[in-house]
């Protein structure tokens, strides 16, 4: 499409990966009464778009839905559909638990998590997975993954990668009109997500400490909080050595910016990667309640923010008024 062709930088059509050495990645898909159109949509699109060598599967969550054509006829509609693998929740266990879930039978080296109103075009993939890759190398060496040490090692060093060892990375979210659904693209240079003190999460122009880091066009964007639209690739791995989701966050809201926090507090690395770009339609309602969202914010300031946290309830005063419940830790 030319919105995607505009978006996506010269640089980044000439650059080569050796598929060979990539990790493979299962994507997983949470969804909760979606409609069969931007559910397929986002299915399709990331079998038609993703080489067949590096995506090992796609696995469908479906977080309770009750709506009937996500029933048998979705059952019939993917048993045509290779490397597709649906499983079903036995209650409503909102986003977090739907995707780890998800993540307990991915059999990929590399996780992607991506939402299920969603469009994946040529190259999206390649580039999020060539930046994990070094984390997944350096496991195998180091005899958390098995397999043959001194091959992997021998990879690094002769592919020279320096990328952040331990990063999560994202692709550009570009947008999808919600009532035409045309691709309306991401012009411009990407923007980079950030949060406020009452831990709402927004959007920032690249900070220009960040632009003269980076040596050209194609290098990855540093930045500190992940959008609420949940489009991330991870290392397994890594993902089990964060603890991977705080399974107390309830239904929808906060979980994102509370595994940011988790990420870079942990010694890891949020990034972007400004050759990757996949279409998002945002609803103009959100398929989850947000009744939760507040106290998901109380339990990340709680976990994560120390004495910052009195910041949080002097911007939330009603905040401390959530029920202590909500903290217990898992």
């Amino acid at each position: 499409m030319a919105a995607v062709r505009s978006a996506v930088k010269n640089g980044c059509r000439d650059l080569n990966y050796d598929y060979l050495s990539l990790p493979s990645t299962s994507v997983v898909i949470a969804f909760y009464n979606e409609a069969w159109s931007t559910l397929l949509r986002t299915v399709h699109s990331v079998l038609e778009t993703s080489p067949d060598i590096l995506l090992r599967e796609v696995i469908l969550v479906d977080d309770y839905s009750d709506r009937d054509h996500l029933k048998q006829p979705l059952e019939d509609h993917i048993s045509g559909l290779r490397k597709v693998r649906l499983i079903r929740a036995r209650k409503r266990e909102g986003l977090v638990r739907a995707r780890l879930l998800g993540a307990s039978i991915a059999t990929g080296d590399v996780l992607t998590f991506l939402d299920c109103h969603c469009e994946c075009h040529e190259g999206w993939l390649e580039p999020l997975l060539h930046s994990a890759m070094v984390l997944v190398f350096l496991l195998y060496a180091s005899g958390q993954h098995g397999g043959n040490q001194n091959n992997q090692v021998s990879a690094v060093v002769s592919n020279g990668i320096k990328e952040e060892e331990t990063a999560v990375v994202c692709p550009v979210i570009d947008v999808i009109d919600w009532n035409t659904f045309q691709y309306l693209g991401n012009p411009g240079e990407p923007q980079i997500g950030g949060f406020d003190w009452r831990l709402v999460f927004t959007w920032h122009p690249i900070p220009e400490s960040e632009q003269k880091r980076r040596r050209s066009a194609t290098d990855v964007i540093r930045w500190v909080g992940l959008a609420g639209v949940p489009l991330h690739t991870v290392s397994k791995n890594y993902f089990q050595y964060l603890g991977t989701y705080d399974t107390g966050m309830e239904v929808w809201g906060g979980e994102n910016l509370e595994f940011s926090f988790r990420i870079w507090q942990c010694g890891g690395s949020l990034e972007i990667h400004p050759c990757s770009h996949v279409g998002h339609v945002f609803p103009k309602k959100a398929p989850y309640s947000r009744s939760k969202a507040l106290a998901n914010s109380v339990r990340a300031a709680e976990v994560w923010m120390d004495r910052y946290k009195e910041l949080f309830y002097h911007r939330n005063p009603h905040a401390r008024l959530v029920s202590p419940v909500c903290l217990t830790f898992h």
